[in-house]
């Protein structure tokens, strides 16, 4: 399968009608592609061959702007932060400093680890008050699940 090149577009014309949008690169009808019809955009592969995008900066109705990205090792980065999809995975192991930045809330529970790998459940009372308890795991105090 041989790949297109896309035409250099000399005396072009551009047209818009109840058809859609158009485009004639060499100003005769023998050219005309119909880009977008009302059922959607119809584009080729070799009408972006050669286009480089570094990045995608996208604006909201409140005027922040987010940009999307890519590292060389190629993962999204979302305003220059790597992405990290969310999971629904019932039980998982995530690794990795994180940081959160505003209210953080658990269900369920808070299990703790201690450097000797001693598990302690962490709960709170309706006052306010902390607990630490030691967490039995299959039979015994120590090792994680």
């Amino acid at each position: 399968m041989s790949q297109q090149v896309r035409p250099t577009i000399e005396n072009g014309k551009l047209g818009v009608g109840n058809f859609g949008v158009a485009v004639m690169p060499d100003g005769t009808s023998t050219t005309l592609r119909v880009l977008i019809k009302p059922n959607g955009f119809h584009f080729e592969s070799y009408d972006f061959d050669d286009v480089l995008l570094e990045k995608l900066s996208f604006e909201s109705a409140s005027g922040s702007e987010c940009v999307l990205s890519f590292d060389e090792e190629g993962y999204l980065l979302i305003n220059s932060v790597r992405y990290t999809p969310p999971s629904k995975n019932d039980d998982e192991t995530i690794k990795g400093n994180k940081t959160f930045d505003g209210n953080t809330s658990l269900k369920g529970g808070l299990t703790l680890l201690s450097p000797n790998g001693t598990n302690f459940n962490v709960s709170v009372s309706d006052d306010g008050e902390i607990k630490a308890e030691r967490r039995e795991v299959d039979g015994n105090s120590s090792g994680s699940e």
